[in-house]
């Protein structure tokens, strides 16, 4: 007897009596009729019932039938079991033949139901091709074989309604990738760029190769991507394409970001913001002298408990000091004083991690960074999200081919979003919140997304009251004090705005025009002083406007792959009609790919020198000799599975261990095993 733990199927008797017996009479052909009995689920009201069943099922398939019975307790362990002793000396004669067929019944709710495990036999396990088309679909959507298994055991009603495992899903996708991607990831990958060229010859990649032939950095982007390499008039960000390294160190960033700037032209960015990374850093150094680089504001501010924790003096003003002097520091000089004034009071003169963040304030101070234009951001909280973005198409056992076709796949996501954005701005329309044409005006041309922004800003003059405090010829300078909402207090910031009466151009100290592309309220309340009625045009920034057509929009893939792919179908169609016309179809195919092959041109392979000391052949684009698979490397940080728990983790576990290894203590359930 055995203690089943599965829960029953729902094909139950709702009937008191025994459930009627379920007979195939068909003739197996020996002269007899075979029984095919459905019996998992049935239910029973007593053990005679049951065992008077099963023994008329037995005499029907020509076998005896006895009873094993055993309790056991809520944990599974066995109270006793019953079986006839057998005397070793004078064994009496037996018709047991150590037959395997045995019914198993289990008491739930007063009643004896049967249940089985005869699906988990790998005979009786099969992947239907319904299944198999939903599987692929999945997987070419990016969702994981556990999530495919998940929506199917809900849509069957349960795990016990399928007549597969998940292993048996997980088989067959791994079967599917093989087949639809096939062997070798850096050859599979190599065959899939020189596709992508063929069908659009915008398409950009380039190869890092070893010494060995193997595959050490790889970088792609699609024609959008080249055309594109900046926020898009939503504030939505645009992938800029994608690298593969095989290590984080200065030497593979430079090949990474000269590659990129290969692939657009040589148009560096204006601005970059990474964290901290020193590898990276450098690497920025030498490829993008030019090029304004800001380290990641929250990753500094982060590892302030950390690093001050520490000093007695900590909670009781020196954190509040140092996020005052780094945030409500209007300009350069202004910092200089209060960093000063910082490291005085709490005697931080000697403190290695502020002296090493005061070597590189130009990166990271806000007061430094006020005349680039940063789209809005100060940290990597992008990126950040665009790493959880590919969560839901990616995971640690994506190969490479696979790894791009998931790529393309968030792309055309990426371009989905913004065109769905595109049809709001133009269909839908929000309220102005005042009467200012200044307002107007930014609603009839920027997108819904900026001109939300823009009225964060009207609504927030209705409080500010600018006041004269000098003049100069035609440039009057106003101060304006604003209120900033922090999470738990508000306070008062004094702002400074230039205003030309010539020509109504303004310029504020907390820079945000500059910084973000959004006129402040500073200014908006500088104009209403002055009685401005219409925007000077500089305020009115294109990149924002929704009546004008980028030119990365127009960029789409070539067309000639999908149309000859729509008319091989129809040939199919056509052709599979009889067993000639297939035949048929198959030796032109063949006789046309000779044709073809003998016109064809072996694919352009341009070398061009190595960004980082190496030989010519060391990196390649659209090349088509063969390339090895990567070595495994492992990257920067702990691996997630071997995350330092916390104090609070590690006591949890113990509890819930504990709870387990406690005995259950309750009604005994009794299962019974006719064999």
């Amino acid at each position: 007897m055995e203690n089943e733990k599965e829960q029953p199927t729902t094909q139950t008797s709702n009937n008191s009596n025994p459930p009627s017996k379920v007979f195939d009479d068909s003739n197996n052909g020996s002269g007899e009729k075979s029984q095919n009995v459905q019996m998992s689920g049935m239910e029973f009201n007593s053990l005679e019932e049951l065992l008077s069943y099963y023994k008329e099922y037995g005499k029907k398939c020509g076998f005896g039938v006895m009873i094993k019975r055993t309790e056991r307790e809520e944990d599974d362990s066995v109270r006793y079991a019953r079986n006839r002793t057998l005397n070793v000396a004078n064994p009496r004669p037996t018709g047991k033949t150590e037959c395997k067929a045995k019914i198993n019944a289990l008491r739930q709710d007063g009643v004896l139901r049967l249940t089985t495990k005869s699906r988990f036999f790998r005979c009786n396990r099969e992947v239907s091709d319904a299944v198999k088309r939903v599987l692929n679909t999945n997987d070419l959507a990016g969702i994981r074989a556990s999530k495919s298994y998940g929506s199917l055991v809900v849509g069957a009603g349960g795990f016990e309604n399928l007549p597969f495992l998940e292993k048996d899903c997980c088989n067959y996708i791994d079967k599917a990738r093989h087949l639809r991607l096939g062997a070798g990831g850096a050859g599979a990958l190599q065959q899939y760029f020189l596709r992508m060229q063929y069908k659009n010859p915008g398409f950009f990649y380039m190869m890092d190769i070893d010494d060995d032939g193997r595959l050490k950095n790889v970088f792609w982007a699609d024609p959008r991507s080249r055309a594109a390499f900046h926020v898009n008039h939503h504030g939505q960000s645009i992938l800029l394409g994608a690298g593969l390294i095989s290590s984080e160190d200065t030497e593979t960033f430079v090949w990474l970001f000269k590659t990129w700037l290969q692939c657009m032209d040589g148009n560096a960015p204006k601005a970059i913001i990474t964290d901290q990374d020193r590898a990276m850093k450098n690497a920025i150094a030498i490829v993008f002298p030019n090029s304004r680089h800001r380290f990641c504001l929250w990753h500094i501010l982060k590892k302030i408990p950390e690093k001050l924790g520490s000093y007695g003096t900590y909670k009781t003003g020196m954190k509040s000091a140092l996020m005052k002097c780094v945030y409500d520091s209007q300009c350069v000089d202004e910092f200089e004083k209060c960093w000063d004034q910082l490291l005085t009071t709490y005697n931080l003169g000697d403190n290695a991690w502020l002296q090493s963040l005061y070597v590189e304030r130009e990166h990271w101070v806000p007061a430094f960074l006020k005349n680039c234009f940063w789209a809005g951001m100060s940290t990597t909280q992008r990126s950040e999200s665009m790493n959880a973005f590919f969560d839901g198409y990616v995971h640690s056992r994506t190969n490479l081919k696979e790894f791009v076709d998931q790529f393309d796949n968030a792309l055309k996501k990426k371009i989905e979003n913004e065109n769905l954005a595109d049809f709001q701005s133009f269909n839908v329309t929000i309220p102005c919140i005042s009467r200012s044409p200044i307002e107007k005006r930014f609603q009839e041309l920027y997108t819904i997304a900026k001109f939300k922004e823009v009225q964060h800003q009207v609504n927030g003059i209705i409080d500010l009251n600018p006041k004269l405090h000098n003049s100069v010829g035609a440039i009057k300078t106003y101060m304006v004090e604003d209120e900033v909402c922090l999470e738990e207090f508000t306070k008062l910031v004094n702002h400074s705005v230039d205003f030309s009466e010539e020509d109504a151009v303004a310029k504020c100290s907390c820079g945000l025009f500059e910084m973000r592309g959004i006129l402040c309220r500073h200014i908006l309340a500088v104009f209403r002083y002055n009685d401005i009625k219409f925007l000077p045009e500089i305020y009115i920034l294109d990149r924002w406007r929704k009546d004008i057509r980028r030119r990365y929009t127009l960029i789409h893939n070539s067309n000639r792959y999908t149309s000859l792919l729509n008319i091989c179908y129809q040939m199919i169609t056509y052709a599979l009609g009889t067993r000639e016309d297939t035949e048929d179809a198959r030796n032109k195919l063949n006789a046309m790919i000779e044709l073809y092959r003998a016109n064809q041109e072996g694919p352009s392979m341009t070398q061009i020198g190595s960004n980082v000391d190496c030989t010519a052949n060391d990196t390649i684009v659209g090349a088509s000799g063969e390339v090895r698979s990567p070595r495994v490397v492992r990257g920067k940080g702990r691996p997630p599975s071997l995350r330092r728990a916390s104090r609070m983790e590690i006591d949890m576990r113990k509890a819930k261990a504990k709870t387990k290894k406690a005995p259950a203590k309750g009604k005994r359930k009794e299962v019974t095993d006719i064999i």
